[in-house]
């Protein structure tokens, strides 16, 4: 041990001591941990992402065609329970399309294109959506991304077993170097990472077979939760 002090670092600890007869009030040694949990439940809802696209020679026509369609899939959305505060338009496009070639490139009229998100509470009028969207509207389909509200208790209890788990590796770290575990000092919540969104189907643009109904599962998804703690230790 040198006079300065020892500090050992880990992966997930940081363990901080002085020499005997150097500690001050400012330099009690501690132990950091980080706490995690992950847990599964079955998601609260889901949102689904519906786009209606036209190709014309004149962008009025492709506008006036997509908007056809938008109001026959407010009908379809009215028809199968989806609550007018589920459901927004996200956005609504007109534009010149081009094909690329060696000699340059050449117009292929005026795309215009109107999507609309629909959230369910309830996954069962998804399958029917998805499929009588594709073969009446010929819509393309971006979901199911599920959702676990943060309302959830789940989350409540990742949080608790997260703390737990910084608690038993602080315990586990103070016992290895002969000490006892102090009081809490700190404890945070590190900032949140995003991760990619869970998707039932990326895109479905094909037609499904008339009669048929798309199967869509809702399944368990992980609820994670993590906290870094720090403690303070006490010699022997």
């Amino acid at each position: 041990m040198t006079a300065g002090g020892l500090t050992d670092v880990c992966k997930d600890v940081i363990v901080s001591t002085n020499v005997k007869g150097s500690r001050s009030p400012d330099r009690a040694p501690t132990v950091t941990v980080r706490g995690e949990a992950v847990l599964r439940a079955e998601p609260d809802e889901a949102m689904l992402w519906i786009t209606l696209t036209a190709l014309e020679n004149d962008p009025g026509q492709a506008l006036a065609d997509v908007s056809r369609r938008s109001e026959a899939l407010v009908a379809l959305l009215d028809e199968l329970g989806v609550a007018k505060e589920d459901r927004s338009t996200t956005g609504v496009t007109v534009h010149e399309a081009f094909d690329y070639t060696k000699s340059g490139r050449r117009s292929l009229g005026h795309r215009a294109a109107a999507s609309v998100s629909a959230r369910f509470t309830n996954p069962k009028p998804i399958g029917r959506l998805i499929t009588r969207a594709t073969t009446e509207l010929q819509a393309q389909i971006e979901g199911p991304r599920w959702q676990i509200a943060a309302r959830n208790p789940i989350r409540l209890e990742a949080a608790r077993e997260a703390a737990a788990d910084g608690q038993r590796k602080a315990q586990a770290f103070a016992e290895g170097v002969g000490a006892k575990l102090g009081p809490i000092i700190n404890l945070v919540e590190p900032a949140a990472v995003v991760t990619g969104p869970t998707y039932g189907e990326a895109m479905v643009a094909a037609s499904a077979p008339p009669g048929d109904e798309m199967s869509i599962e809702a399944g368990e998804h992980e609820v994670a939760a993590a906290v870094n703690v720090t403690f303070a230790l006490e010699l022997a």
